[in-house]
């Protein structure tokens, strides 16, 4: 659209960039960084206009594509894009009557459609680093950094690598541009949540110059995973039973974006040669029942990691067949799965070691584990900053130096961990994991009922995520609102074999605020001996509720002894983990710990 807003010339090559620039500065403001869903939208709809892509920008399209719906979202019973699409009108009308008041380019979203318009307002732009080397505080890690800057738009990635084909462009574009405010709001803006004791560590906000990252030859990307399915054209029937379990098992697996790449090359094709893992189907049908059989191989050395076989009547119509397709993705791909374990065995370099060591941290909570993982981590990011995984893991990462008090940094946690979130929610607006790790963060700075809403989310875009159903599930029993939360946790604990002690401590936490002592006691029993702190609180709980002073005193003492904060001040140890005050007041008096 020219400066009228009627029409936008795709060719104008300055008049885009200016567009960029000041999207850019709309999404790292204020008015926008608590709000990634609405970041999504103006993305979205910014980047198909200036595509020459108007057309497209219908209820349907915006909900699948930029809001991550299922395909069959329905906008006339479902009414989150208009509603969405008001919001979206005043917090941009909030925006230019404040901080976007001299941007040199207006958007605006007409009433009575999604198509923006973009209007000149005869201001300058404002003055950008030069492209070469970019000025901004100290980084993550309190030392350099090497942020992505990306003036103009970079090449389109792999269809493959994002969920949302288009959002990930504009995203990259404006990485560099967002990220000086970006990094002065890291240290500059004061937390709602209490802040952990950093006397000892003086925060630098001295600015530090640093280089442009070199980009790298091959993009990072999550492990790729191939499905493949025999020829079987001799026997329709059972071709087309196939092609429907495949279809719902490419679609669960597919919503793991943050950890597999699927591929489904044609039926009786080989595997693409870029693949991790394939996973080889095929069956045949005796007598009116199927036997099929299942197993997921590593291309790299051709071992059988995982098999199946089964035998049951079935056929193409069977109502049980999505379930257990669905059931098989989430075996093979949830954070804590058959892959995970893999190649948490069988070590492999490239990008997802990294993210599967950062995933252990959550299993062992060891200083030395998460140490290694953040290294790791913040070198992905200086290798491919437009890898969102990287920026998800590290919103955890960041996290465990404030609710655990792990190798704290200098600056406040609570303000880097949100602002990594809101990088991967950028890079990556239709990911489940992004928006997980958007409810932890805010969760983390009280902002509980948001956190929720950013929960919820995570699960309408990944309802087959155990990690994700055991976090929000958490987040409601931390609130005493067990009765919520308990169900999304059992869920959790019965899709996820390899799951860290927080999801059964949950449970047991969950069981005794509603009361349910056989319950809590059930799901005691599988903290075992385990050094992480909730399966020390866990225990301790377990010990108290059986009458055992000796094994309650056991386990406090070993949890005092792996964190100095529960020694002095057990309930600031609790509220740096985001439990509520009622549900403090029950956990101390349960262990019979007296506080001020």
């Amino acid at each position: 659209m020219d400066e009228s807003g009627a029409a936008l010339e795709p060719a104008d090559d300055a008049f885009q960039a200016l567009i960029r620039a000041g999207l850019a500065r709309a999404l790292a403001s204020d008015a926008f960084r608590a709000a990634p869903q609405l970041s999504a939208f103006l993305g979205f709809i910014v980047e198909r206009a200036i595509e020459g892509r108007s057309s497209e920008l219908k209820g349907y399209t915006i909900a699948v594509e930029a809001f991550g719906r299922p395909a069959d979202f329905d906008p006339q019973t479902d009414p989150i894009v208009r509603v969405e699409a008001g919001r979206l009108r005043r917090t941009l009308a909030q925006y230019y009557a404040g901080e976007g008041a001299d941007d040199p380019v207006r958007i605006a979203m007409p009433v009575g459609g999604y198509v923006p318009v973009f209007e000149r307002t005869g201001q300058q732009p404002a003055a950008m680093p030069d492209r070469e080397e970019v000025t901004v505080p100290a980084a993550i890690d309190g030392s350099a950094f090497e942020p992505p800057v990306a003036p103009e738009p970079p090449p389109e990635s792999p269809p493959e690598r994002w969920l949302s084909k288009r959002w990930p462009v504009i995203a990259g574009a404006a990485l560099g541009i967002a990220l000086v405010p970006l990094g002065a709001w890291y240290l500059g803006v004061p937390g709602t949540a209490p802040e952990p004791d950093v006397a000892a560590i003086a925060p630098s906000r001295a600015p530090v110059t640093v280089a442009r990252p070199a980009s790298p030859a091959v993009p990072s990307q999550p492990t790729i995973v191939a499905v493949t399915i025999p020829d079987l054209s001799g026997d329709p029937k059972l071709a087309a039973l196939a092609g429907r379990f495949s279809r719902f098992l490419v679609d669960a697996l597919a919503r793991f974006d943050d950890l597999v790449t699927v591929k489904v090359p044609p039926m009786g094709d080989a595997a693409p040669a870029d693949a991790a893992y394939v996973f080889e189907m095929t069956g045949q049908m005796v007598d009116g029942t199927l036997e099929s059989f299942g197993r997921l191989r590593s291309v790299a050395d051709g071992r059988i990691v995982w098999s199946a076989s089964s035998t049951r009547p079935m056929s193409v119509d069977d109502a049980d067949l999505p379930d257990i397709a669905r059931r098989l993705a989430i075996r093979l791909a949830e954070p804590f799965g058959i892959i995970h374990a893999d190649i948490r065995q069988n070590v492999a370099s490239g990008p997802m070691r990294c993210i599967y060591q950062a995933l252990d941290v959550r299993r062992t909570m060891k200083p030395e584990d998460h140490l290694a993982a953040r290294k790791c981590i913040q070198d992905l990011i200086a290798h491919d900053p437009a890898f969102h995984p990287a920026w998800t893991q590290l919103t955890f990462l960041t996290l465990a130096e404030y609710t655990t008090g792990l190798n704290p940094q200098a600056g406040s946690p609570l303000e880097r961990a949100l602002a990594t979130a809101l990088m991967a929610v950028r890079l990556a607006p239709s990911s489940a994991r992004a928006q997980q790790a958007m409810m932890d963060a805010l969760f983390a700075r009280g902002a509980t009922d948001e956190a929720i809403r950013a929960g919820r989310e995570a699960l309408v875009r990944n309802p087959y995520d155990a990690d994700i159903m055991a976090g929000v599930g958490a987040r409601y029993i931390q609130l005493n609102r067990p009765a919520e939360g308990l169900p999304l946790v059992e869920r959790a604990i019965e899709l996820s074999a390899g799951r860290p002690p927080a999801y059964d401590f949950f449970a047991l936490l969950g069981g005794r605020l509603l009361g349910a002592g056989q319950l809590s006691r059930g799901h005691g029993e599988f903290l075992g001996a385990d050094s992480n702190p909730y399966a020390l609180l866990g225990r301790a709980l377990q010990a108290a509720q059986k009458g055992s002073d000796t094994d309650k005193a056991e386990a406090l003492a070993a949890l005092r002894q792996s964190s100095s904060l529960f020694e002095t001040d057990p309930r600031l140890w609790l509220m740096r983990k985001g439990f509520g005050i009622e549900v403090i007041e029950r956990i101390l008096a349960d262990l019979g710990i007296a506080t001020p």
